[in-house]
């Protein structure tokens, strides 16, 4: 049993039995029809001639699917046949199937190969038609030559012009089809990175507020837990610093929060070199020993690089409470200079009976590895490490933009 593979296909079979049955029945009809056209001469030999090779045009073209080449070859040398062996004037007849032909072979086929398919089957056709005009009339070679190549161009060039163009339009179709799905799934990839680099930076920010406010609850709590017996007044203070310490952690937890909801019209309210004052009191508040000076200058600090310094200063404070509890703490911001900013954070060295900040793991946590990463982003650097009294020391330099002075350039 033959592979279906192998099998023509219906639509092949469908088109070559219409055109075979269009061709045969306009050749039976032809001597009824030009009986009395005299450029049209029928015998018997030349009708059997030209039947033959319409029925094998016919047989070819059922395999046009698989075989285009040589489809498209064979019905061309058909119709050269049908000119040279039977020149009745009737020869365009068999140039029908060529057409067919020549629509399949331009879809199956590269465009490469028709460069040479095309304009041999062109010649084939133009020297049939010349045959059979100079064979059936008295047309002068020059006038059969001319209307050959009329016939090549209609039979060939117009009809393939016409597919590739089709063609051309479907492939650049496809191709803005493939671009613009291409693109959506690298916006689908933009967008992912930046959900997973907002969530690293919500977790940055989350792990500064609550480690800051928490070591300070726990460093409190600590100290209620002695106050209880001996000093039940200062206990209830310290509880309501307690108190006040979760209320300002849980507004800055329900800020952070809700800037996943803004709208992006609003503006969102960030920490400032202003608001480091605040954040100095608020350590106050807990009994610990926190100074803070400032010196300004010609150098000016953007918005986020005012957020990456309050930030670096919070984390510093609370690391300072977690390994130094009870040392006192230095803030110092540098502004003196036109070119960068400098913030620096120095905590003593804890009481000899707690753990010193000489003890810090050489490993860094994900806090100092967080402000690291924040200094980076505003082209800054992050020095953090033990001084020689035994305190440990955090220095963020930022960039800054010189202020402009009266008379100065603008």
């Amino acid at each position: 049993m033959s592979s279906p593979r192998r099998m023509p296909s219906v639509t092949d079979v469908v088109v070559a039995l219409g055109t075979g049955a269009a061709t045969l029945a306009a050749l039976i009809a032809a001597p009824q029809l030009f009986a009395g056209d005299a450029t049209v001469t029928v015998d018997i030999a030349a009708w059997w001639i030209s039947g033959a090779v319409l029925a094998s045009q016919a047989i070819a073209l059922c395999f046009a699917r698989r075989a285009p080449v040589s489809v498209l070859f064979g019905t061309s040398v058909g119709a050269l046949l049908v000119g040279v062996l039977a020149p009745t004037g009737l020869g365009s007849l068999a140039d029908a199937a060529v057409l067919v032909a020549v629509l399949r072979t331009t879809l199956l086929v590269p465009p490469r190969r028709l460069k040479v398919l095309l304009p041999l089957a062109g010649v084939l056709v133009a020297g049939g038609q010349t045959a059979d005009i100079l064979g059936s009339s008295a047309v002068t070679v020059p006038g059969a030559l001319g209307a050959a190549l009329l016939q090549a161009v209609a039979i060939v060039a117009l009809p393939a012009a016409g597919v590739l163009a089709v063609t051309a339009r479907r492939d650049a179709h496809r191709a803005r089809v493939g671009e613009t799905e291409a693109m959506r799934r690298e916006r689908a990839a933009v967008v992912e990175a930046a959900v997973a680099r907002e969530r690293t930076a919500m977790a940055r920010e989350l792990h500064d507020i609550a480690a800051h406010h928490v070591s300070s609850i726990a460093l409190m709590a600590g100290v209620i837990e002695r106050q209880i017996a001996t000093d039940p007044d200062a206990a209830r203070v310290a509880v309501r610093q307690v108190r006040e310490q979760s209320r300002v952690l849980l507004d800055d937890l329900r800020q952070l929060v809700g800037l996943l909801r803004r709208d992006g019209d609003e503006r969102d309210a960030v920490e400032t070199l202003e608001t480091v004052t605040a954040l100095v009191e608020s350590a106050r508040a807990t009994g610990r020993v926190v100074d803070l000076t400032t010196a300004v200058g010609g150098g000016q600090v953007g918005p986020l690089g005012q957020l990456v310094i309050y930030r670096m200063v919070q984390e510093a404070l609370a690391n300072a409470a977690r390994h130094a509890p009870g040392a006192s703490c230095e803030v110092h911001l540098d502004g003196t200079r036109p070119d960068v900013f400098i913030a620096t954070v120095r905590n003593a060295p804890a009481a000899s009976s707690i753990p010193s900040s000489d003890d810090i793991p050489a490993r860094e946590g994900f806090g100092l590895l967080g402000m690291r990463e924040r200094a980076g982003l505003v082209g800054g650097t992050l020095e953090a490490g033990p001084d020689a009294a035994g305190g440990w020391v955090v220095r963020l330099t930022v960039p800054a933009e010189p202020t402009n002075t009266p008379g100065g350039p603008t």
